[in-house]
C-alpha cells in the first residue's frame, strides 16, 4: 500500500505524490500486525488462507517482510495458534473465577467455555490441533496449552471427592469429551440437537452424563 505526501513545485503549488510505505513506516510493530492479518483471513478463509504472501498483501507491506519475523509459513501459524491458545487459557480462567468451592459447576463452566470458543470460532478452534501446520513443542505455544489443561487439572484436585482414578485420569477423560465431540460438531458427522430427557442442548447433558461418573459413581 502507498501513502500520500504533499509536495510543493517551484511555482509553490502543493502536487500529491505517492511514497511506497516500508514496514517500519507503516507499522509500529510489524509483527504484530501481520499476526493481526493472519487471524482475519483464519476467519474468513480458513488456514489454507493464510500464507505468508497474503499476509503480507493484507498488511500492506512486500512479501519478503514477514520473513524478518516468521521464517516459514509453519513458523507464523505457530504464532497466531499461540494468540488463540492465549485467549482460550483466558476465558477459560475467567469462566471458572470463584467456582473452585464448586467443582461440578466450574467443570462445567470450563467446558462450556470451551465449545462457545470453538462454535463462534471454527477456524482458530481447529488451527490448534492441525499437528501437520503447527510446531505443538514450541515453548510459547505449549506454554499457553499449559494454561488452559492446568486450569482443568486444579478444579479436579480442588474437590473433596475420593476419585476412582487420578485426577490427571478424569482431566483427560474430561477433554477428550469435549474436543472430541468438538471435533465430530466441525467436521459435520454431527449436528446439533438436544437430549430428550433433560432438554438441554446435546453437548451439555453429555457432560453432565461425565460429570455424573466422577461425581456420583454409585447413581
Amino acid at each position: 500500500m502507498d501513502s500520500v505526501s504533499l509536495t510543493k513545485n517551484m511555482d509553490g503549488v502543493y502536487l500529491k505524490s505517492k511514497m511506497k510505505r516500508t514496514a517500519g513506516q507503516k507499522h509500529g510493530d510489524l509483527r504484530a500486525e501481520l499476526l493481526r492479518e493472519g487471524l482475519k483471513l483464519l476467519d474468513i478463509h480458513g488456514v489454507n488462507g493464510v500464507t505468508i504472501r497474503a499476509v503480507a498483501r493484507n498488511a500492506g507491506v512486500a512479501h519478503s517482510a514477514p520473513a524478518n519475523h516468521f521464517p516459514s509459513r509453519g513458523a507464523m501459524l505457530t504464532a497466531i495458534a499461540t494468540i488463540i491458545f492465549a485467549d482460550l487459557a483466558d476465558l477459560t480462567i475467567e469462566a471458572i473465577t470463584d467456582l473452585s468451592d464448586k467443582p461440578e459447576q466450574a467443570i462445567q463452566a470450563f467446558a462450556e467455555n470451551c465449545f462457545q470458543f470453538a462454535f463462534d470460532k471454527p477456524n482458530r478452534y481447529q488451527l490448534l490441533w492441525q499437528r501437520d501446520l503447527v510446531d505443538q513443542d514450541d515453548p510459547s505455544l505449549d506454554k499457553e496449552m499449559e494454561r488452559v489443561y492446568s486450569a482443568l487439572l486444579s478444579l479436579l484436585g480442588q474437590d473433596r471427592v475420593n476419585h476412582r482414578v487420578d485426577i490427571e485420569t478424569d482431566a483427560i477423560a474430561i477433554w477428550s469429551m469435549i474436543h472430541g465431540y468438538i471435533s465430530m460438531r466441525l467436521d459435520g458427522n454431527l449436528v446439533a440437537a438436544k437430549d430428550t430427557v433433560t432438554n438441554l442442548p446435546r453437548h451439555k447433558a453429555i457432560l453432565l452424563s461425565l460429570i455424573d461418573g466422577i461425581y456420583n459413581p454409585d447413581k
